[in-house]
């Protein structure tokens, strides 16, 4: 096929002529001010034009995008998933920048933060930090530190899913970026700790590696809480907050996921589906050994104050606290050996199909939908 032809040049109109008696607006922006609009303009475009370069290039050419999509290196070796199922996001490989130590700032210098705000909260060696979903929204995984404690925040938008990993694995230390692959609509992450050949991808949902030199090694969590900022800041005054300074050209004033969260559909599809619970009720999944279970947030709204409770899973116990304000529940003490992340009912299900849902009188019997028959990107 030949490529597209630009099309004749079309004649530029002649400036209008101005009087050279015209005398510059009082309140005509400075230079200064002009040159700092117009850098951030072009980082901005650069950083756009980067991460949709395949769109940019197919157009270009007049090519399909699968032809143009560049193909990363990763090791897919033991992979544990069916290859037909893993989808290309279109995403390139790091098109969405994880950050790694990044500044943190005063609870004082965070004016940028709203008390309704949506925060993932780290509390670990004394220290508390919290990271903004709002930034999150564009960055996904934080590889970070705290004293003697690396570790990891990953957030996926998608299946709004929460989980903080300790960093130093059974094969050594980690650090992730983003694929660009998902599967169940869940973000694959890869350990670029090694060379783009060496490059595993790991499931955030499962916890592990699913292909790769480490595959099936499983992620070691830690504890973390999904709450709003009056809330967290509240419990924890001394908090430190992730920086808007990231060294990217990006507005962090709303989450960009907003409306994709309000309603039921999903921008990629997952294995089954179970209609006992909106497709998007968010959750807080807690497992011990083989069991697992699903606390909706919503079936606690009748409470008006801030409760706590004791639970058992497996034997291992646990205190829950639900905060109606923040609309948030989260894990208070628990014995050793219990893990629990943050999902949304149809992700954690898709995962999770043998869950218990708690409380079990609230909720039907399972009814299952199979996923429809749809094109996958795999390639």
């Amino acid at each position: 096929m030949e490529s597209s032809q630009l099309s004749e040049d079309v004649p530029v109109p002649e400036p209008a002529q101005t009087s050279s008696h015209a005398t510059a607006s009082s309140d005509k922006p400075s230079q200064p001010v002009l040159l700092l609009i117009a850098v951030s303009g072009l980082l901005f475009a650069g950083w756009y034009a980067w991460v949709n370069q395949v769109y940019f290039l197919a157009a270009w050419h007049n090519r399909s995008l699968a032809t143009m999509t560049p193909q990363p290196l990763f090791n897919v070796q033991g992979l544990m998933l069916p290859k037909q199922e893993i989808v290309n996001a279109r995403i390139p490989k790091d098109g969405i920048p994880a950050l790694t130590t990044p500044d943190f700032i005063q609870i004082t210098q965070a004016t940028f933060m709203k008390p309704g705000d949506r925060v993932a909260g780290v509390c670990l060696e004394g220290e508390a930090r919290a990271y903004p979903l709002k930034i999150l929204d564009w960055h996904e995984v934080v590889n970070d530190q705290i004293g003697d404690t690396p570790f990891i925040v990953t957030y996926c938008p998608l299946s709004d899913s929460l989980a903080v990993y300790n960093a130093q694995g059974t094969g050594g230390k980690i650090e992730f970026g983003i694929s660009g692959y998902l599967y169940n609509s869940n973000q694959l992450l890869y350990d670029r700790t090694g060379s783009g050949k060496t490059d595993g991808l790991w499931s955030q949902m499962m916890s592990q590696a699913i292909c790769g030199p480490r595959v099936q090694e499983t992620l070691m969590h830690l504890p973390v809480q999904l709450t709003d900022w009056q809330d967290w800041k509240q419990r924890y005054p001394d908090t430190k907050v992730l920086s808007q300074e990231t060294g990217f050209p990006f507005e962090y004033q709303a989450g960009a996921y907003t409306e994709y969260l309000k309603d039921e559909s999903l921008m990629f599809e997952v294995n089954v589906h179970d209609h006992r619970l909106p497709n998007k009720t968010p959750l807080l999944g807690i497992w011990a050994g083989g069991q697992k279970r699903a606390y909706p947030v919503t079936a606690y709204q009748h409470l008006t104050e801030v409760t706590e409770w004791e639970e058992e899973l497996a034997g291992k116990k646990f205190t829950l606290a639900y905060h109606p304000d923040a609309k948030s529940l989260r894990v208070v003490k628990s014995d050793a050996g219990l893990s629990w992340m943050y999902a949304l009912w149809f992700a954690w299900y898709a995962f999770y199909p043998d869950t218990e849902l708690h409380p079990e009188s609230a909720y039907a019997v399972a009814v299952v939908a199979e996923k429809p028959e749809i094109k996958i990107l795999a390639d």
